[in-house]
């Protein structure tokens, strides 16, 4: 089972129930269709840029209960202004040790 977790804008959670997001990991939808079987284990937001708060919880849900994938919410890279910050906190969890995919839900 793949244990994955999705990083959210902190800007956009603010206006954003998360429905889309939450219903595509539970319902194994739109960029988690491929998974056999996954274990949504949580959302966090990044907590405002440059995103370090969200980074420090990563890898302790990395050390801590095993996750494997982190999703990046949609809102992170298709509502505009674009997170500019996406690719820098990219680098950094695929450091950590998980795999990074850009995307939630369509």
């Amino acid at each position: 089972m793949t244990k994955v977790a999705i990083l959210r804008c902190d800007s956009a959670a603010k206006t954003c129930p998360a429905v889309g997001c939450v219903t595509a990991a539970l319902n194994k939808k739109d960029t988690f269709k491929d998974y056999e079987d996954v274990e949504f284990l949580t959302m966090i937001t990044c907590d405002g840029c440059p995103g370090r708060l969200g980074l420090n919880q990563i890898k302790q849900l990395i050390e801590k209960h095993g996750l494997e994938v982190v999703h990046f919410a949609t809102c992170m890279d298709a509502l505009k202004p674009k997170c500019r910050y996406v690719e820098e906190m990219k680098g950094e969890i695929e450091k950590m040790g998980a795999k990074v995919v850009i995307g939630s839900h369509f």
